[in-house]
């Protein structure tokens, strides 16, 4: 695929892929090529947007991969929707999540072996991206759902500080958390994207990374070959003159696994307290025991774990004084078999539950030819240089993305 993809290349690719895929929602060639005839000039014009279906596309109903809810066209979009309308892309599609976001897997299919699972909730977005049928899509983040999902399908996973971007117009989960990101295929599109929204440049490269390879993130270790990816990673970067050392987190990491689904449990039953009222016996099985979970959680727990955050991103914010950058899987290793399941989101979690900004890289590719990633996070409110560093840092992996 060409560096500016043009709407045949999308529409060759969804023709291919989509049948075996089932990335997209309702896919609709001729309302695709309406919304280029409409779409605006700008540094996005003519990208080919996919849009996770928790987020309102005007004239769409926003189903959240839940069938037993009706569903009804909404009047308006989302503001990250208009946001990317005004800087000139247009929307090709919704894509498909998990239900409700969450753990309960929909019908998409990891591209780089359909027996596989592309992770969640953002499936259909990394998937659309990693098959070629869009040249960047949107999805969220409440624990893992841009990071793994990124890692499974070989693509660029980017989630921004927490709160930069506005989720009005998105189906919430967990308001504290609840993150959107973004799927490309390079980081020189991610970079675009990026700068685009910011309305100012990405720094350029810099000449040396202060990168901090995190030695245990308190949780199970990432599988074997996960493990030894990331440590040719270290080998390569050091070799090449970066500045890598192993480091690790604050000891308190370690409550925070137990912390953020207790939060996410407890603000989920308020975020679908009518829904969960009226259709709770239709919920997948997964959503509906967190719900009643969340129940259970007191205010008092509350106001301690929003405690302990303050005091875990105090704690982190002393890492980033000595690093641009710290390093952790993605995901425990490659995509496991089973459509059934989503993987495991552990690996994300930290940096979700603090709020710092993320990027997954493609790796390599595992024994079996399914996509390892790479997460870098990097300090608060630094997006753009966290991007700049990954351009750095990918000058030394090599990695085909594009699934043929």
């Amino acid at each position: 695929m060409n560096s500016s993809p043009r709407l045949e290349d999308h529409l060759e690719q969804i023709a291919r892929m989509e049948p075996r895929v089932s990335a997209l929602v309702g896919w609709d060639e001729a309302r695709a090529r309406r919304n280029l005839e409409r779409a605006s000039p700008g540094p996005l014009s003519g990208w080919a947007l996919g849009v996770k279906d928790i987020i309102d596309v005007a004239g769409q109903p926003t189903r959240c991969n839940a069938d037993f809810v009706p569903a009804e066209a909404v009047s308006s979009n989302a503001d990250v929707v208009e946001r990317f309308l005004d800087l000139g892309a247009f929307v090709l599609s919704k894509t498909v999540t998990t239900t409700f976001a969450y753990l309960d897997p929909g019908p998409t299919r990891n591209p780089w072996n359909l027996d596989h699972t592309p992770g969640g909730s953002s499936s259909g977005s990394a998937a659309a991206v990693a098959c070629g049928m869009a040249r960047v899509s949107i999805g969220s983040q409440t624990v893992a759902s841009v990071n793994r999902p990124a890692s499974f399908c070989g693509v660029v996973g980017f989630k921004p500080t927490y709160d930069r971007l506005s989720t009005q117009g998105v189906f919430p989960f967990s308001p504290s958390v609840d993150t959107l990101g973004f799927f490309t295929l390079c980081v020189e599109d991610m970079q675009q994207v990026f700068s685009a929204l910011e309305g100012e440049p990405v720094p350029a490269p810099p000449s040396k990374v202060r990168v901090g390879f995190v030695e245990d993130l308190f949780t199970n270790p990432p599988e074997d070959e996960m493990q030894d990816a990331l440590e040719e990673l270290y080998e390569k970067l050091a070799a090449a003159g970066f500045q890598a050392r192993r480091c690790c987190l604050p000891a308190m990491t370690a409550e925070a696994y137990a912390n953020h689904t207790s939060l996410i449990s407890a603000e989920v039953v308020t975020s679908h307290r009518e829904f969960y009222a009226r259709y709770g016996e239709a919920y997948p099985r997964k959503l509906r025991k967190l719900i009643m979970n969340g129940m259970r959680v007191s205010a008092d727990e509350l106001a301690r774990i929003d405690s302990c955050r303050v005091r875990l991103r105090r704690a982190i914010d002393e890492l980033f004084a000595d690093f641009d950058v710290l390093v952790t899987p993605s995901a425990a290793g490659p995509a496991p078999v089973g459509i059934d399941t989503t993987g495991d989101p552990r690996f994300s979690l930290i940096w979700t539950h603090t709020g710092y900004p993320t990027v997954t890289l493609p790796l390599r590719l595992s024994q079996l030819g399914l996509p390892l990633g790479v997460q870098l996070a990097g300090p608060m409110l630094q997006g753009g240089a966290l991007l700049a560093a990954a351009s750095s840092i990918k000058s030394v992996i090599d990695f085909d993305q594009l699934v043929s």
